[in-house]
């Protein structure tokens, strides 16, 4: 099928078999999820975002946020005060200092931290039933976004200019009956080339654009899985100057038909080679690329394509961030991983160092 955009322009248990698999080799045959945390609470962390390298923010259930500045080998882990039954499903580090969490659901809070997450302010509070913030993105170091589910017609749309200390309310896009965004990694709006683009599903799939700092909007319909509650486009990213949409069916997670969708902003046409490497995707929640390779992640595992579309690992994976130097996973069980695709050596290192951090911890 053509498609078409009309409008808008415990370290895990195998690394051990695995080194000594590729006894005698240089390189191994990453990539490879390195555990760096697991929680013993059943907690789902859906948010997670990195930047400078180095610092790591993860926000979960349970009103969970984890912080790192370590690359992952270190954690501080707390829920915040009067967001105990909150999840927090989309964060963001501006620095090893200043991070903003989101919640999804009702009620509807955005929290801020100025002291590398060891205190927390409520910035931003909606008790209604009918709100849901579905993502958050920032232009610069002080201009951003949250966008959440529609409230009498048009998309939840709320921006700030000052980092995130204060938001107010603004008017998202018109939506149609039945359509919503999914939290599922809290990728469903992303920035690039100047255009703001969030994604939807639900009776329909689409993609919305703002190219003034959401004062108006274009919107297109896209062909990925829709029609149902649980279908739709889920999270979205800018590679170059490609922007890769993915999603399905999360209630048919090893559907493969139509989940992704390649978009070149230079050709204004779809890339239809690299869709077709695609073409064994199934439902994915999260995508992001390190710079060489694309990564797909969802309930049935996390994804590499190269040259082809290949399995890293099959275990739930929510969301991937790249920290300009580092890879990260975030899922289930309190789980945060990183992916490395290093040589032998690199790894033995890498694996010896979470090891080290762990024995700190107790």
């Amino acid at each position: 099928m053509k498609h078409k955009l009309s409008t808008a322009t415990a370290m895990i248990s195998c690394v051990f078999f695995l080194l000594s698999a590729c006894a005698g080799r240089e390189e191994t045959s990453g990539p490879i999820l390195v555990e760096l945390h697991h929680s013993k609470e059943s907690i789902s962390l859906r948010g997670l975002h990195a930047t400078q390298d180095t610092v790591v923010i993860v926000g979960g259930s349970l009103g969970t946020i984890g912080v790192s500045t370590d690359a992952g080998l270190h954690w501080s882990f707390t829920k915040i005060e009067g967001a105990e039954e909150s999840q927090f499903r989309s964060v963001w580090a501006h620095d090893s200092e200043h991070f903003i969490a989101v919640t999804s659901g009702a009620p509807s809070y955005i929290y801020s931290s100025r002291d590398a997450g060891e205190h927390w302010s409520r910035v931003y509070s909606d008790t209604a039933e009918s709100t849901f913030l579905d993502g958050i993105v920032f232009l610069s170091d002080q201009v951003g976004y949250v966008f959440g589910d529609p409230v009498d017609g048009h998309f939840m749309w709320l921006e700030t200019v000052n980092g995130g200390d204060t938001w107010t309310p603004g008017i998202g896009p018109e939506s149609i009956d039945g359509e919503a965004s999914f939290a599922a990694s809290g990728s469903a709006i992303t920035y690039g080339y100047g255009i703001i683009s969030i994604v939807t599903g639900g009776s329909v799939s689409r993609m919305h654009t703002s190219s003034d700092s959401g004062k108006t909007w274009l919107t297109d319909f896209i062909e990925l899985q829709q029609g149902l509650p649980s279908q739709g486009a889920f999270a979205q990213v800018w590679e170059g100057t490609k922007l890769y949409i993915v999603g399905g069916d999360y209630m048919m997670d090893s559907d493969t038909s139509s989940t992704a969708l390649i978009i070149d902003l230079a050709t204004g046409e779809q890339d239809e080679a690299t869709l077709d490497l695609l073409g064994s995707l199934p439902y994915t929640s999260d995508v992001t690329s390190d710079g060489q390779n694309m990564y797909f992640t969802g309930t049935t595992g996390v994804r590499v394509l190269d040259t082809l579309l290949h399995i890293v690992d099959t275990g739930t994976m929510h969301s991937l961030a790249y920290s300009g130097k580092y890879l990260f996973a975030s899922g289930p069980s309190g789980r945060v991983s990183r992916i490395y695709t290093g040589d032998e050596a690199g790894l033995k290192v890498l694996l010896e160092k979470v090891k080290n951090a762990r024995k700190e911890e107790y």
